[in-house]
């Protein structure tokens, strides 16, 4: 306690949810009133509503706990778009044998010996369309092709991918417009490296890798989503598309009076050159503010009132600088 200069203990119990009646104990021990903290962790969220959230109403502070972000490494070098952000992984010198340990793990253990799943082979080529697919609307029917499963499995097993941290959906921005597309969502992976291991791709050479661009938007996304976890903020994410095919990668939704449409465009630019679907965008809801992240190019510029900052991936920290103060 004196070393890190603590008030109280703190009690951490890790995969609460293995234990055979964890509710009941972190309940008991709530009511106890003891001078401790006591955090308990899992990474099934299947499993801990099951046997903990009900005993513990008005008892705790629920969050969720993803993989160290860029704000918290410092930087976003490519060594985090290849093996990604756990932090096992990033402290290691051995990267792509933990990380191929890690999901290795989480099939074995946490998809066939926990959750028990009947068609394991069928999740495991689910995952690998997934990452094929990320970023692209999600075919449910081509999917169940794929798998030779129906599409109420495929829906059920996308939900315990969710719900195992491994991937994370964003639904369509839907405001006013009739034309725009109000129906399937996008998967993206929470973690890259976790992604890139599901592919067998853990080629440095960024250059020459076609998903480069998927690489980044995935990263775009999952430091939006960290971000907004790691501060408590209210706000949704989303994607915009149109019948059309006019499409904006993220918009970030707190309210009508705070709507922020971000685009990765990671390729080189001497110019400030913004999208004809980015333009309809800021034409049909008016954002005060909106983002382009690119490869290595930084400017500031005003279109319809709009004030559109085009970022470089390297620089990406900046983007959550200015939405703090945005969203303060």
């Amino acid at each position: 306690m004196d070393e890190f200069h603590l008030q109280r203990p703190i009690i951490l119990i890790d995969e609460v949810q293995r234990l055979e009646n964890p509710g009941l104990l972190l309940k008991a021990c709530a009511d106890l009133k003891l001078n401790i903290k006591m955090i308990a962790t899992g990474s099934s969220q299947l499993e801990m509503k099951s046997k903990v959230q009900e005993y513990l109403t008005g008892r705790h502070l629920e969050t969720l706990v993803l993989p160290l972000s860029y704000q918290e490494i410092g930087s976003s070098e490519e060594l985090q778009l290849v093996y990604g952000c756990y932090p096992a992984v990033v402290k290691s010198a051995e990267k792509a044998i933990l990380l191929r340990q890690i999901y290795q793990d989480y099939i074995a253990k946490d998809i066939i010996e926990i959750l028990k799943i009947s068609k394991p082979d069928a999740m495991q080529k689910l995952i690998t369309l997934i990452a094929h697919s990320s970023g692209q609307l999600v075919n449910y029917n081509q999917l169940a092709s794929d798998c030779q499963i129906s599409v109420t499995t495929i829906q059920a097993y996308l939900s315990i991918l969710e719900n195992t941290y491994t991937i994370s959906r964003i639904t369509p921005f839907v405001g006013n417009k009739r034309k725009e597309i109000t129906s399937n969502p996008i998967f993206y992976f929470i973690d890259n490296g976790f992604r890139n291991q599901s592919l067998h791709n853990l080629s440095m050479t960024l250059d020459t890798r076609q998903d480069v661009g998927l690489l980044i938007q995935s990263a775009i996304f999952q430091e939006l989503l960290k971000f907004k976890v790691q501060h408590f903020y209210d706000f949704t994410l989303h994607f915009w598309r149109t019948q059309s095919g006019a499409e904006v990668d993220f918009v970030l939704y707190k309210n009508d009076g705070c709507i922020i449409p971000i685009e990765a465009k990671f390729r080189a630019m001497n110019s400030p050159v913004v999208t004809r679907a980015f333009r309809s965008f800021i034409d049909a809801y008016q954002p005060r503010f909106g983002f382009f992240i690119t490869k290595d190019f930084n400017k500031k510029i005003v279109i319809n009132n709009c004030e559109v900052h085009f970022i470089s991936f390297s620089r990406l920290i900046l983007l959550f600088d200015i939405l703090k103060e945005l969203l303060e």
